[in-house]
């Protein structure tokens, strides 16, 4: 423990895996939270577009406010709406207004958590200590999907979110024990250009995944007519594949280089997903949705590693942002959509949105040496 107090990068990977822990219950938990407050398939969409949709809004403005207001009074902050957005969102208040705001929060981590993991992190250990905090926060979902699932079974889904605070809470003292300091000044012009090949295959995938991820526990739930605890149960094992998954992720980049892994392994989650899609027999279904989430989601620390290994400490938080906004964006198009093809076709809707997001998929995955070809070149030339 005096290990973990000690340095500033395990205080980090400490705090973000107890949020992942709230937020993991929350994001598992929304839509059966807003089904029981008496929400539509097609209001879900909505609020799923909008919890996604404030970070693109906000996204430029956090781009330059985070680097001037410090990567930690910009996690504090975030902390500080999650708790209120979640408060009210828990007991069924202003649920609209309560998601901007707990999208919000969601923005300030995403702009200020990697530059700061970075800035923590020699370079030379970025790709195992980012593997490590990503499994650790993946990985907290098993339990906090596990508690989701009892928790309604004991409290009724109308509750759950609630249990989400103190998760928040048990965060706060290895935040305010993170060194603080203001990052570089963000350098945003003529940048956009050099990121876009970038945003190509992310814009792809964002679309195609939210077109089904957002539903996937309706989905199986309808399909198979499981209870909240048994749904509980199989996504729990999903977050711990995956989290395990990670900590693979350096063995793999030894082998075939970050490029070749982040490839390698999204591609080999396709088989997966049409499992997933088209098969019904629920064992063999669990054991594709553990896969293809393990394998699609592995790539996730090393891709960050990979972009920074070219960008500039000035413009990571507006990269993160932007590039974040732009998925959120699609995802956000794609779960509108969704849920309205599902609300007036009922569960025969998912055949067609499945077979749609599996294209998207392999596109974009397609496209991922293209891009970074292209950023590569890009930046030497710019050096």
């Amino acid at each position: 423990m005096k290990y973990i107090l000690g340095s500033p990068v395990h205080r980090f990977i400490v705090a973000s895996s107890l949020w992942s822990f709230g937020g993991n219950l929350i994001y598992f938990f929304l839509n059966f939270h807003l089904e029981a407050l008496g929400f539509n398939r097609q209001a879900i969409g909505l609020a799923q577009a909008l919890f996604l949709l404030v970070g693109v809004v906000f996204a430029l403005p956090l781009a330059y406010l985070i680097p001037r207001l410090g990567y930690r009074k910009s996690l504090l902050l975030a902390f500080l709406l999650a708790v209120g957005s979640g408060v009210l969102l828990g007991l069924g208040l202003l649920v609209f207004p309560s998601l901007a705001g707990y999208g919000l929060a969601g923005a300030l981590v995403q702009g200020a958590g990697a530059p700061l993991m970075a800035r923590l992190v020699p370079a030379h250990r970025r790709v195992s200590l980012f593997s490590l905090q990503a499994a650790l926060t993946t990985a907290s979902g098993f339990f906090s999907t596990l508690l989701a699932g009892a928790l309604s079974e004991w409290v009724g889904a109308r509750w759950v979110l609630l249990f989400a605070l103190p998760f928040f809470l048990l965060a706060l003292p290895f935040l305010l024990w993170l060194p603080e300091g203001q990052g570089s000044p963000p350098r945003l012009t003529g940048r956009f250009g050099l990121w876009l090949r970038l945003f190509v295959p992310q814009a792809i995938i964002g679309f195609g995944a939210g077109l089904v991820i957002p539903f996937l526990n309706l989905y199986l739930r309808e399909k198979f007519g499981l209870s909240y605890g048994t749904t509980g149960f199989i996504f729990a094992l999903s977050s711990l594949a995956t989290g395990l998954a990670m900590l693979l992720q350096p063995l793999l980049v030894g082998r075939l280089g970050k490029l070749g892994a982040i490839v390698f392994v999204q591609a080999l989650s396709l088989p997966f997903l049409a499992v997933l899609a088209w098969v019904p027999w629920l064992p063999l279904v669990t054991v594709a949705l553990l896969i293809r989430g393990a394998l699609m989601n592995a790539a996730g620390p090393v891709y960050a590693v990979l972009v920074m290994d070219y960008l500039e400490e000035g413009e990571r938080p507006g990269f993160f942002l932007v590039e974040g906004a732009l998925w959120s964006t699609l995802f956000a198009l794609g779960s509108a959509a969704s849920g309205m093809v599902q609300e007036a076709w009922g569960l025969v809707a998912f055949h067609y949105l499945f077979a749609v997001t599996l294209s998207l998929y392999a596109l974009g995955i397609a496209l991922w040496p293209w891009a970074f070809g292209g950023l590569r070149r890009a930046y030497e030339g710019a050096s």
